[in-house]
C-alpha cells in the first residue's frame, strides 16, 4: 500500500505522516545498546533536516539527497541488526520511501517529509522500547560460544559487521592449529602435524572422531576460501552468520583436546 502523503504530496504536510501499525518489537542486542542506536539515527536525522536550508540557500539539492539516501540505508542496516526479522527495518523504510519527481528540487522537497516521517518513527521506537520483547539470556547461543570466539567475534556481530565476524572466527580455528602443529590448515595439521584429538566416546570410533573433527577443520578453510572472494562474503542474515561461528566455536572446543601423537 502507498502512502495517501506520496501519492499526494501537496497534502503531505497538512496531513502529517501516515498512521502505520509498527511491527512487534523483539531486540536481538541489549536495549541500552538498541537505544543508543536510534539516539544516533535520530541525531543525524535533524542534522540532515538542518542542512536542507543550505540546499534550499544554494541549490545543492543532489548533495542532499546523496545525504538523506545515505543516512536512510544506514538506518535501515542498523534496524535490522538491532531487531529480530525484517519487519521494523522494512517498516521504516517503508515511510521514508519516495519516488523521483520531475526534478531534484521536487524531489528534495519530498524527502524532506519522508525524514521527517522516519525521524518520528525513530522516535516512537524509543517510547516502545519499554514494551519490546528483550533478547533472550543468550541470544542466538551468542554468548554461549567458545570463549575466545566469543571475545573475537561477539562485537562484530553486535555491529552487524556479520562477514567479519565469520571470518574472524575462522581465523582463531587457524591460529589455534598453527600453535598446535605449526600449521593452520586442518589437512596439513591432521597430515603433517600429526594432530591427534582426545574425546571420542569409545575407542572402537576413535578413528571415526578423528576423521570427523579432521573435515569440521577443512570445512572451516574451505568456508573461508569461498567468502574471501566476496567483500561481504555474502552474508548478510544474523542467524547464519551465527551458524558460522557456532562451527568455528565446535571446532575450539574439540582442539582443546588436541595433542601430537
Amino acid at each position: 500500500m502507498i502512502p495517501i502523503p506520496t501519492l499526494f504530496p501537496k497534502y503531505a504536510k497538512k496531513m502529517g505522516p501516515p498512521a502505520y501499525h509498527l511491527s512487534m518489537t523483539k531486540l536481538l542486542v541489549p536495549l541500552e545498546q538498541v537505544e543508543k542506536v536510534l539516539v544516533e539515527r535520530i541525531r543525524a536525522g535533524k542534522e540532515l533536516a538542518a542542512k536542507a536550508e543550505v540546499a534550499k540557500r544554494t541549490g545543492g539539492y543532489r548533495d542532499w539527497l546523496h545525504l538523506f539516501e545515505t543516512w536512510r540505508d544506514d538506518t535501515i542496516a542498523e534496524l535490522k541488526a538491532a531487531y529480530e526479522g525484517k519487519d521494523i527495518a522494512r517498516d521504516f523504510g517503508f515511510v521514508t520511501d519516495t519516488s523521483e519527481r520531475s526534478s531534484p528540487q521536487f524531489t528534495f522537497e519530498a524527502r524532506q517529509g519522508a525524514l521527517r516521517w522516519g525521524i518520528q518513527q525513530l522516535e516512537t521506537l524509543i517510547e516502545r522500547l519499554e514494551l519490546a520483547v528483550p533478547e533472550s539470556q543468550d541470544v542466538a547461543g551468542i554468548k554461549s560460544l567458545h570463549p575466545e570466539i566469543y571475545a573475537r567475534c561477539h562485537t562484530l556481530y553486535a555491529d552487524g559487521s556479520y562477514a567479519e565476524a565469520v571470518e574472524k572466527g575462522f581465523k582463531v580455528v587457524r591460529d589455534r592449529l598453527r600453535s598446535l602443529t605449526s600449521y593452520e590448515t586442518g589437512s596439513e595439521a591432521f597430515g603433517k602435524g600429526k594432530l591427534y584429538i582426545g574425546g571420542a566416546a569409545a575407542p572402537h570410533v576413535d578413528d571415526d572422531f578423528q576423521d570427523g573433527v579432521k573435515f569440521l577443520t577443512m570445512a572451516i578453510d574451505r568456508f573461508r576460501n569461498e567468502k574471501s572472494h566476496t567483500a561481504d562474503g555474502n552474508i548478510s542474515d544474523p542467524t547464519r552468520a551465527y551458524e558460522y561461528l557456532r562451527l568455528s566455536s565446535l571446532a575450539m572446543r574439540l582442539l582443546e583436546g588436541g595433542l601430537i601423537r
